[in-house]
């Protein structure tokens, strides 16, 4: 248990739950729902069944490589690694300092044993998605069949739109049930495709994002004993992009399989579980084991916070930035004047800029060599959080932000306007946007959560668990990568550093993804204890 009595007097301890791990035609006779209607409700008796198999399809800092990305992570229930035909592996593609599998569009697919899938049975199949081109139509996912694929899930060039079809023969002639989204797919966004099939109740849903967006009834469906389950290819089509964290399962699909199980939860069997559409945890510092800085270039091991997830970038510090005690725990203590007490110090009394900023190891974990690194996909849905108590006497000041070029590409903190404000703000470039809200009791510490939703377009801001503010981004809203560091305690504009903060910092978290307004709550109350 971590406490820190600067933020409220209370006890704060963490206890974040989260995984590391997402319209309607039918031809000619099925029928379909109308948009946006619930498909049938899953029935759970006990604990929902886990997948049949897993595919993570990436290589992280934990991993041993491709061959472990390939395997299945349910080997006990039946073991079906992929094999894999010309595919490549791309270099942060959905999570920096990972690995995805990448797929060309002409000849590179995956493929796993016949077995793997019966698309005549109750199935469920979920994949994290990134198309890259829609010049053409695309087959993410399919089981072959002979004469033609029994499943085939992909993007429809014609209608501009996610597709999943399923035939009721192998051979021509029969009906197809075919189930199109809502939501229109945007190239290069990271998307969490599902499709359930329910044999009892011969219904096929597709979920786009954890939301059923077509469910099609009066399914008839059929399967190939001999077809092989795959990625990345069908009969004619093949996909662009990327995929990963891929999960086959023998039951239909509840709500919160994608917004996570609680205990508390019926059909749960009383254990907390993450759900599908968790964001990662890709960044933590909570300051045990941080250093305060003396002089930035005396010892490479000084001047630092270290990351406690395996990603392990550190918060590099700079002279004068000060680590303070809570009672059992760390907090970053930042202001303008060196931490020395000692009048004969040469830094004593002396006037610093302190903040921290993210740097990778780019050597050995035994002889490290730092260098200044981003932490988040910013083009990509991503969540960061933190504790906060700062002087308002101060003006302007930015808890997180992150470079790029000669700007923050957003920034999370306060400003005095009104009476003071906290705020969230990005820019893509030429224009600016910002969520915000009315800050009260500065005299106490506050939970800060700043989410950018690309799927749904916005950015929001929660202030200690309650969300205070949502700003929506137009259709000309441009999505980019910042390639800076993230920066603790400062933030960047073209004129020069700006919003140094002047106060105590604690639990910095950095999420690829976005929180939900529930996930944040449960982390808010978490961290309450």
């Amino acid at each position: 248990m971590r406490i820190h009595h600067f933020l409220s007097g209370t006890d704060h301890g963490i206890t974040v739950r989260l995984a590391v791990a997402c319209a309607a035609v039918l031809l000619p006779l099925a029928t379909a729902t109308a948009a946006g209607a619930a498909p049938p409700t899953a029935s759970l008796a006990g604990p929902p069944a886990a997948p049949r198999a897993i595919w993570g399809l990436e290589t992280h800092p934990w991993t041993s490589g491709p061959e472990e990305a390939l395997s299945d992570q349910q080997p006990a229930l039946d073991d079906t690694p992929l094999t894999g035909t010309n595919i490549g592996w791309e270099d942060d593609a959905r999570i920096l300092g990972s690995k995805t599998v990448s797929l060309d569009g002409r000849s590179s697919y995956l493929s796993a044993s016949p077995a793997t899938l019966s698309t005549a049975a109750t199935f469920s199949f979920t994949a994290w998605v990134r198309l890259t081109d829609t010049s053409v139509s695309r087959t993410l996912a399919g089981k072959a069949g002979a004469g033609r694929d029994t499943l085939t899930v992909g993007y429809d060039k014609a209608t501009n739109r996610w597709q999943v079809r399923m035939p009721s023969k192998t051979g021509k002639g029969g009906r197809v049930a075919v189930a199109r989204s809502v939501s229109v797919p945007r190239a290069g966004l990271w998307t969490h495709l599902a499709v359930t099939h329910d044999a009892d109740a011969r219904t096929l849903t597709l979920w786009v994002n954890g939301t059923a967006e077509a469910t099609v009834s009066r399914v008839e469906a059929v399967n190939d004993p001999a077809g092989e389950f795959r990625l990345g290819r069908g009969d004619t089509g093949w996909w662009q992009g990327n995929v990963a964290q891929v999960r086959v399962y023998d039951r239909v699909l509840a709500g919160q399989d994608f917004t996570g199980w609680l205990a508390s939860d019926p059909g749960s069997g009383g254990f907390d579980q993450s759900g599908l559409l968790t964001p990662w945890l890709v960044g933590r510092w909570s300051f045990e084991g941080a250093t305060a800085c003396y002089e930035e270039d005396l010892d490479p091991t000084l001047c630092s916070a270290p990351d406690s997830t395996a990603f392990d970038r550190q918060l590099t510090l700079t002279r004068g930035a000060y680590v303070v005690s809570n009672g059992g725990g760390n907090a970053l203590e930042l202001n303008d004047t060196h931490w020395v007490d000692d009048p004969s110090d040469p830094h004593y009394g002396e006037t610093t800029r302190e903040y921290g900023r993210s740097q990778v190891n780019v050597g050995r974990p035994a002889n490290p060599v730092w260098q200044d690194g981003p932490v988040l996909l910013t083009g990509q849905s991503f969540t960061v959080s933190a504790w906060v108590r700062l002087d308002p006497a101060r003006g302007a000041q930015t808890v997180i932000s992150q470079d790029d070029g000669d700007r923050s590409a957003f920034h999370l903190g306060f400003e005095p306007a009104d009476g003071g404000r906290w705020v969230f703000g990005l820019t893509d470039g030429s224009a600016t946007v910002s969520a915000s809200a009315p800050a009260a009791d500065l005299d106490r510490g506050h939970h800060l959560v700043a989410v950018l939703d690309a799927t749904r377009r916005q950015a929001r801001l929660h202030i200690d668990g309650t969300p205070a503010g949502t700003v929506g981004l137009g259709a000309a809203w441009q999505f980019r990568q910042a390639a800076g560091s993230l920066l603790v305690g400062r933030s960047t504009t073209p004129a020069g550093p700006a919003g140094w903060l002047f106060g105590e910092i604690d639990d910095v978290n950095a999420y690829q993804g976005a929180l939900s307004d529930m996930d944040v709550q449960r982390l808010f109350l978490g961290q309450s204890v």
